[in-house]
């Protein structure tokens, strides 16, 4: 299997054409295969957009979050966002899709409209696991799953190791029940205060990342398992309130881009 690497500019957002192309370029030289582009973040022009990833031979995924005060709006969101999304040729769209505070059966009607959507336009929509939405927590993502199975994740286990103040080792026959669904990964290490560790390449945290790595190789092996060829993984260590930052100077404690460029290296290297 190819695992294939994506860069998320979400630590380095760029407003204009050429940082655009710095940051594509600066991404290729890192040895990443693609970018992942949280579109609500960034007013890019899409044809511009193609045009310098082609230079450099990298993919794009494109990135959404529904939004809105209701079930029906958030609905509106997600077609308009979809529309949107399709225009940068993605290899898959990762959603934000829907709310916590929505009841399952509302909720529902937001991932039914993505499974259209995917057959409408030929496209990968996964639903990422986030504080905030429907995903939020191993018990739910299994219900909404058992309802619609056909449904694909974007896995950022981080978030369930805060909701459950957990390494997650307690229910790992729920999370085997959930990985067969995981088609992209957000490779970010969290604990069990906080979706963000201060600096994966700390020995403090190594347990940590090792727990994570086991986690996400189960996730690769069932994809194999499904004859799957690539596979897609997005580091996405961020900036503040994320990233962890000095007191009084309010400098980072890490340097995000280069914690991003030790998962890539640490995965390439540990998973098989």
């Amino acid at each position: 299997m190819n695992l294939n690497f994506h860069k998320s500019f979400w630590e380095t957002p760029c407003n204009n054409d050429k940082a655009l192309n710095e940051l594509v370029k600066r991404s290729s030289d890192d040895g990443y295969q693609g970018t992942e582009l949280f579109l609500p973040f960034f007013e890019f022009d899409a044809e511009l957009t193609l045009k310098i990833h082609a230079q450099f031979d990298l993919n794009i995924i494109t990135g959404i979050a529904t939004e809105g005060d209701n079930v029906q709006a958030h609905l509106n969101s997600m077609n308009t966002q979809v529309a949107r999304a399709i225009e940068f040729s993605p290899v898959l769209i990762n959603s934000h899709t829907g709310r916590d505070i929505f009841s399952l059966e509302d909720n529902l009607r937001l991932f039914e409209n993505a499974l259209e959507l995917e057959q409408k336009h030929k496209v990968m929509i996964t639903h990422e696991t986030h504080r905030y939405r429907p995903t939020f927590s191993t018990f739910d993502t299994e219900k909404i799953l058992k309802a619609l199975p056909e449904l694909k994740l974007n896995l950022d286990i981080s978030h369930w190791m805060v909701v459950h103040e957990s390494d997650l080792s307690d229910q790992i026959s729920r999370l085997e029940s959930i990985f067969p669904q995981v088609h992209h990964i957000h490779a970010r290490v969290g604990f069990e205060e906080g979706p963000q560790v201060t600096d994966p390449q700390d020995k403090i945290w190594a347990s940590h990342l090792k727990n994570h790595v086991n986690l996400w190789q189960k996730v690769i092996d069932l994809a194999k398992t499904r004859g799957q060829k690539n596979f897609t993984i997005t580091p996405e260590f961020g900036p503040f309130p994320y990233a962890h930052l000095q007191p009084n100077s309010q400098q980072p404690l890490t340097d995000v881009w280069a914690a991003n460029n030790f998962m890539q290296q640490h995965l390439k290297a540990m998973l098989i």
